[in-house]
């Protein structure tokens, strides 16, 4: 099989390979199919090999020079959900509460974002710059919220812990059992 790339696509690619392979978020992503792993292997493999740019000197201009001719000659992607089964029948609205550390916020929205469907990205990072900073998890209406549009929708309420290095977080949707574990199990591991 071979497949085609113009070079500021393949450059734009490998680079985002070598920032995702081996995050938690994408390393969870891919555990729910481990066979593709060869198959990424492989494709990260041969981008480095094929791209003297990975190495030169000025490559984070370069690279920032592709993304910026990507971004004018293909306008944003719509977002695309993943299809995902309807709830079960015992599905119902619930708050899913816990804590994740202050550096893994946006992975657990990634994570989150995974598990419904809903394609995280720079739009959603940015909504978070600065949300934080006013928040203060001992007072109800200084939490922060911030709608996941999956399936189900989920809405997550972020404040930090005065004097700690944590962030508390409530996740709110209708969600069925194994929905909620995965909620917790993030909350928890984050």
């Amino acid at each position: 099989m071979t497949v085609t790339f113009s070079h500021d696509q393949a450059l734009v690619l490998s680079d985002w390979l070598y920032r995702v392979v081996g995050s938690p978020a994408f390393d969870a992503f891919v555990a729910e199919d481990p066979t593709v792993w060869p198959a990424l292997h492989q494709l990260s493999g041969t981008l480095e090999t094929t791209l003297p740019d990975v190495f030169a000197a000025g490559y984070g201009e370069g690279l920032a020079a592709a993304r910026q001719r990507l971004l004018i000659d293909q306008p944003e992607a719509p977002r695309r959900l993943r299809p995902t089964p309807p709830p079960s029948p015992g599905a119902v609205e619930r708050t899913v509460g816990g804590w994740v550390a202050e550096d893994n916020v946006v992975t657990a929205l990634q994570q989150l974002s995974f598990y419904i469907g809903y394609r995280y990205d720079a739009a959603d990072e940015d909504a978070l710059v600065g949300a934080l900073e006013d928040t203060d998890d001992d007072t109800d209406d200084l939490w922060f919220e911030y709608p996941l549009s999956g399936s189900p929708a989920l809405t997550v309420r972020l404040a930090q812990a005065i004097g700690g290095s944590v962030v508390s977080a409530g996740v709110t949707g209708v969600m069925d059992d194994v929905l909620a574990a995965r909620v917790e199990t993030v909350l928890d591991l984050l």
